[in-house]
């Protein structure tokens, strides 16, 4: 009973070290994009395939994830949000997480490059490199454009998935990217709004939007952002001709999220605020799924 209970700490304590849910999303957006992929380019499935490019992005995200928590020990002790993670909150030592970021970041980058193409080691390599090189450690305590390239990181995921399949580069994989790149300040921003956040995000001095400009200004970038979002996931699904209807549906779900940032930048109120959190990663997860099922019932 005592192991079954310490395997669950442990779990639980790893969990919260690669952020599990973002890490998840993360992973999903490159394996709905090999899935759209398949769909429309070849004929044969390669299952096999999948599974590496599954756990390549798995193990990558997730060291990538543990070492930003290494940098970033300093402030999230500081900010409310985050000084309970298990860094600041002495739950493990700083060279355990720092030995196990380098270790997942090689582990997935070295798996990819065994198994899938150079091209998506490439990508995979550079999701890494503009996470913890350019955002973590160059810009985020310097520029609140530091989002941008955290974006960047974000949305690699999704055009290695396309790229596991192709082997080039391509204008389809490219609005993936810029999907993700786009909603990242939807994400992020909305949550700095959040009172409790803006004040810890001060208090670390950390320049995030709202700190350094205003809110109104914040609002209208997540406002641009979703518009941007939007309009990348319906060009990709009409590119790949998806059926008529999933289009409608898509497009449908793009005007609730923008109705919702533009009452909130006309009328700010914390509720809104936090209605769009919860929105926002739901409307990641359904715009990959409809663009696949428009793909496939087209």
């Amino acid at each position: 009973m005592g192991i079954v209970l310490k395997l669950k700490d442990i779990t639980f304590l790893f969990g919260e070290l690669i952020k599990a849910r973002q890490t998840i999303l993360l992973v999903y957006t490159g394996v709905m994009a090999y899935f759209i992929t398949a769909f429309t380019k070849i004929t044969v499935f390669n299952w096999l395939e999948l599974l590496f490019l599954f756990l390549s992005l798995y193990f990558a995200i997730s060291g990538t994830t543990v070492l930003n928590m290494y940098i970033d020990k300093d402030i999230d002790a500081i900010m409310e949000r985050t000084k309970n993670r298990p860094l600041p909150s002495g739950k493990v030592s700083p060279l355990t997480v720092l030995i196990t970021g380098i270790i997942l970041t090689i582990l997935g980058i070295l798996l990819s490059s065994l198994t899938l193409n150079w091209l998506t080691t490439l990508i995979i390599f550079l999701g890494f490199f503009f996470d913890v090189v350019v955002y973590t450690v160059l810009l985020k305590r310097r520029t609140k454009f530091s989002i941008i390239f955290g974006g960047i990181a974000g949305g690699l995921p999704a055009w290695a998935g396309r790229i596991a399949i192709l082997g080039n580069l391509d204008w389809i994989g490219f609005l993936l990217l810029i999907f993700v790149l786009a909603w990242i300040p939807v994400h992020i921003l909305t949550i700095a709004l959040i009172p409790k956040n803006y004040k810890g995000y001060k208090d670390a001095g950390v320049p995030m939007w709202p700190i350094v400009s205003s809110e109104t200004q914040t609002m209208r970038v997540i406002a641009i952002g979703a518009f941007i979002s939007s309009l990348a996931l319906y060009e990709v699904a009409r590119l790949l001709g998806a059926h008529a209807i999933i289009r409608i549906i898509w497009g449908l779900c793009c005007a609730i999220i923008i109705i919702l940032v533009v009452k909130s930048l006309i009328k700010p109120s914390n509720k809104l605020t936090f209605i769009i959190f919860k929105i926002a990663s739901l409307y990641m997860i359904l715009g990959f799924f409809l663009v696949f099922l428009g793909v496939v019932f087209n």
